[in-house]
């Protein structure tokens, strides 16, 4: 893991040694090493019990329900556009207008989700080879776990934050220990 503590000094290298266990993660800007981001590092076990309390009542929400919030969840990313890029470049040392794009690509990804849903899970009733109907039925799974990628770490999870979201699934997100401020950023639009 590539995370310091505030205690450590930062290696050369800027790698944490083997053991080493921070209790903060902080993230340094490529371009200057100068900190972007300090914050506390979660505990797990506690995110997934909470996710898990949460999974009966989300799946329980109509599709419609569900759609809308991700609709205003895509513009509480729109709300927060410029901060977003910037962060994202910051944290990866992405040229701005890549940030951009990435950010776009996040509020996008909410309407492709919700087509994509309905072509791909209608309710369908076929003819079966024995002389009877079956029908395809889809279903929430429960708890998905969502790993953050450094080199895109908003677009990237979103991707799959979203279509679990809609199909009634609960989600724990694991931002890059590289860029955890914009996963902390997407987390809270």
């Amino acid at each position: 893991m590539n995370a310091i503590t505030p205690t450590q000094t930062k290696p050369a290298d800027g790698n944490a040694r083997q053991g080493d266990a921070p209790e903060v993660i902080v993230s340094y800007e490529p371009a200057t090493g100068e900190e972007l981001w300090r914050g506390r590092v979660s505990d797990i076990d506690t995110a997934v019990k909470t996710a898990r309390r949460a999974f009966p009542a989300w799946a329980a929400q109509p599709l419609a329900v569900r759609m809308e919030l991700m609709r205003r969840f895509a513009n509480e990313v729109r709300k927060d556009f410029e901060k977003l890029a910037d962060t994202i470049s910051r944290e990866t040392g992405k040229p701005l207008w890549e940030a951009n794009a990435e950010v776009e690509n996040v509020i996008n990804k909410v309407e492709l989700s919700i087509r994509a849903y309905a072509d791909r899970t209608a309710q369908r009733k076929l003819d079966s080879a024995i002389q009877g109907m079956m029908a395809v039925r889809h279903k929430p799974h429960g708890v998905m776990a969502v790993l953050g990628p450094y080199n895109m770490p908003a677009h990237l999870p979103n991707s799959h934050i979203v279509p679990a979201l809609i199909a009634g699934n609960t989600v724990v997100l694991k931002p890059s220990e590289k860029a955890p401020a914009s996963g902390e950023l997407l987390a809270r639009c």
